[in-house]
C-alpha cells in the first residue's frame, strides 16, 4: 500500500487548481534559448568583460555552465512573492549575482596574501570560482520550494535532470526557508561539470571555499562567502528597488506593487495567524491584521530594502493603502476597525486593518480560517490612535526567515555596484548641539535605561539577524579600519521610525548613545568621524557618523571585512 501511495504521488495526485490553470503549461527551452533576452546576453557580456579568459576557455569553463544552470531553472521564480518573483526570476538571480560578485572580486589581491607572482597565474581560477558560487548559492530553491508537474502527471525533480515535458509548477507550503542552502550541492555537478570540478580542485583552498560558501557555511567560506554575500544581496536590491531594464514580465516598481510585495512577505513568513495572540486572522471575507504592530513590520520591511516613497507617519501609510485598495474601511470611512476578537475562553479588544484576502492568496488557493469570531465594535476610532489591547506577553515577536534583504543600487547594472557603500550624505549636528527635547524622559524602545542603551540593543540584534545591512549601497553600517561606522544622524531616525512610528525624538537618542562614552573620538577630539566615498566609476561622497569597537555591535568571533569602497578622511581615530 506504501508502494501505491507513492506511485500515485508521483504520478500526479495533485491538489485541483493549485498549480496554473491549464493553459498556463510551460515548454523546456534549451539554454541557449533562455539565454537569447537582450538583458541576459547584457548580462553574458559583462560577465566575460569582468575575466581575462580566453574565448574557448570562457566557453567551456563560464558560458557553457551558465547554459547548464539556465537549463535546470528554466522560467522559475527565484521566490514567492519576495525578489525576482516571475517567470525566469531564477535565471536573472543568477546571472546578475554573477555580475555583481565579479565586480567586487575586483576589489580584492586573490589569492589573499599571496606573492604577485602566485595572484597572476591563479588569479582567473578564482574569478572562475566566484561565477560558480554565485550561480549555485540559491539553485536549491528548485528543488526543496517548488513542486514540478509534468504535464504527463508526473511531478520532477530537478536532481533527476533537464525538465523533460510541458511543466508547471507550485509552491511548497510550509516549506523551510533555509534548506536551500544545505542542499545547493545536490545541483553542483550538473552545472559546473567535471572539467570545471577538477579545475577547482587544482587549488583544495579554494574548492573549499566555494563548496562552504554554496552549502550555507559562511563562517568558514572566506573572501568567497563574503563575495557572494554582497551580490546576491545587490541582485535583491536591483529587483526589489532598483529598476531594471529589459526584463520581460517583470513587475512594475510602483509603491502600490511594492506594498502589495510586502504584505504577502510578512503575512505568509513572519507573523503568525489565527490563534491566541496572533498578528493576524483570517475569515470568510477578509484578513485582520493588528495594528500598529503588522503595520510596523510592513513599514520596516520596505524601508529595509530601500523602497522609495514610503510614507514616515503611519497615518498617512493608511491613506496609502486605503487610497490603493488594499485596504477595506470602517463603517466612519477610516482604516482602522476597532474589534472583539475570541477564542475558546480567550478574548480581546484589538485595532485592525482589513485587508482583501486575495493580497496574500491567489488563483485557488485557499487560506484556513480562524476558528474564533471576530466582531465589529461600534465607534470605531481614527486611525491616529491605535493602541493595541492585547497584553504584551500574548503578542510574540514575528520572526524573519530571510536574510537576503538588501539596500537599492544605482538604476544601471553597467554603471556600477558600486555605490555599495554609498549613502544619503546627511551631516549630523554639531558635537556641542543641544538636542532637541533634551532633559525629557522618553522611552524609545522596551529595554529598561536610557534610549541609548535602547538604541544599541536594537542595532547589535538588527545586525546579527541582518535586519541592519552592513557595507552595502545606503547601509546604516560600515566596516572601515577594523571598527565601525555607524552613519548619523540616519541611523537614528530609522531606529525612532521602527521603535515609535516616526522620526521625531531621535535626537534625543543620538544624544543618549553619546552619553554612553562607547565612540571613538576624532583627532580633534569631537564625536563624529568622516569617511570618503569612493565607487568605481570614480565618483566620491561623503558620510559622517559615529567610530565603534567592532565587539560593542558584533557578536564575538564573528569575522566582518572593511568596506573597499570607503576610507576614513581624518586618519586613525584617538583610543
Amino acid at each position: 500500500m506504501l508502494i501505491l501511495n507513492f506511485l500515485r504521488g508521483r504520478r500526479g495526485s495533485t491538489d485541483a487548481g493549485s498549480v496554473q490553470g491549464d493553459t498556463d503549461w510551460e515548454t523546456p527551452r534549451t539554454g541557449a534559448e533562455l539565454l537569447a533576452t537582450p538583458y541576459r546576453q547584457q548580462l553574458l557580456k559583462a560577465i566575460q568583460e569582468s575575466t581575462s579568459l580566453t574565448p574557448p576557455v570562457f566557453e567551456a569553463y563560464v558560458k557553457e555552465p551558465v547554459q547548464r544552470y539556465a537549463e535546470r531553472v528554466q522560467l522559475l521564480p527565484a521566490s514567492e512573492s519576495h525578489h525576482h518573483s516571475y517567470p525566469g526570476g531564477m535565471l536573472d538571480h543568477g546571472l546578475e549575482t554573477c555580475v555583481f560578485g565579479l565586480r567586487l572580486r575586483r576589489q580584492h589581491l586573490l589569492p589573499p596574501k599571496e606573492s604577485p607572482e602566485r595572484q597572476s597565474s591563479t588569479g582567473e581560477l578564482w574569478s572562475v570560482a566566484v561565477i560558480y558560487a554565485c550561480l549555485l548559492h540559491d539553485i536549491a530553491k528548485v528543488i526543496v520550494d517548488v513542486d514540478i508537474h509534468l504535464k504527463s502527471g508526473r511531478r520532477w525533480c530537478l536532481w533527476e535532470g533537464v525538465i523533460p515535458d510541458e511543466y508547471r509548477f507550485r509552491y511548497v507550503k510550509g516549506r523551510d526557508y533555509f534548506l536551500h542552502s544545505a542542499t545547493n550541492l545536490l545541483l553542483c555537478k550538473e552545472v559546473v561539470g567535471n572539467s570545471g570540478l577538477e579545475w577547482l580542485r587544482s587549488q583544495p583552498d579554494l574548492f573549499g571555499l566555494v563548496m562552504y560558501a554554496v552549502s550555507g557555511h559562511s563562517e568558514r567560506s572566506g573572501v568567497v562567502g563574503e563575495i557572494v554575500s554582497q551580490a546576491d544581496r545587490a541582485s535583491v536590491a536591483k529587483s526589489l528597488g532598483g529598476k531594471v531594464s529589459n526584463i520581460e514580465k517583470a513587475p512594475r516598481d510602483s509603491l502600490q506593487s511594492k506594498l502589495k510585495g510586502a504584505i504577502r512577505h510578512i503575512v505568509k513568513e513572519k507573523i503568525s495567524l489565527n490563534e491566541k495572540g496572533a498578528q493576524g486572522f483570517v475569515t470568510s471575507e477578509a484578513l485582520w491584521l493588528v495594528t500598529p504592530l503588522v503595520p510596523r513590520e510592513i513599514k520596516s520591511y520596505l524601508l529595509s530594502h530601500g523602497i522609495e516613497g514610503v510614507p514616515s507617519n503611519e497615518t498617512r501609510l493608511y491613506d496609502e493603502m486605503q487610497s490603493h485598495g488594499l485596504i477595506m474601511e470602517n463603517q466612519e470611512g477610516r482604516s482602522v476597525w476597532k474589534c472583539r476578537v475570541e477564542l475558546n475562553e480567550w478574548s480581546a479588544e484589538l485595532s485592525m486593518i482589513k485587508v482583501h484576502k486575495s493580497l496574500v492568496w491567489s488563483g485557488e488557493e485557499v487560506a484556513e480560517e480562524f476558528p474564533g469570531s471576530i466582531q465589529a465594535l461600534e465607534g470605531n476610532q481614527d486611525q491616529k490612535e491605535e493602541p493595541s489591547t492585547t497584553p504584551p506577553d500574548e503578542v510574540p515577536a514575528p520572526q524573519s526567515h530571510e536574510s537576503d534583504e538588501a539596500k537599492c543600487l544605482p538604476d544601471d547594472l553597467e554603471a556600477s555596484i558600486l555605490a555599495i557603500a554609498g549613502g544619503d550624505k546627511e551631516e549630523p549636528p554639531a558635537p556641542g548641539e543641544k538636542s532637541e527635547g533634551k532633559g525629557r524622559k522618553e522611552e524609545m524602545g522596551p529595554e529598561a535605561g536610557s534610549p541609548g542603551e535602547a538604541f544599541l540593543e536594537w542595532i547589535r540584534s538588527g545586525l546579527s539577524s541582518h535586519k541592519i545591512l552592513m557595507n552595502d549601497s545606503k547601509a546604516l553600517v560600515h566596516a572601515v579600519d577594523g571598527k565601525l561606522l555607524v552613519v548619523s544622524p540616519k541611523v537614528f531616525k530609522r531606529y525612532c521610525q521602527e521603535v515609535s512610528g516616526e522620526e521625531k525624538g531621535w535626537k534625543v537618542v543620538q544624544d543618549s548613545f553619546q552619553k554612553l562614552k562607547r565612540h571613538k573620538k576624532n583627532k580633534d577630539g569631537g564625536s563624529f568621524h568622516k569617511v570618503k566615498v569612493v565607487g568605481p566609476n570614480k565618483k566620491s561622497s561623503t558620510l559622517s557618523g559615529y567610530l565603534v569597537a567592532k565587539d560593542d555591535l558584533i557578536e564575538e568571533g564573528k569575522e566582518v571585512f572593511d568596506n573597499p569602497f570607503i576610507d576614513l578622511i581624518e586618519g586613525k581615530p584617538e583610543e
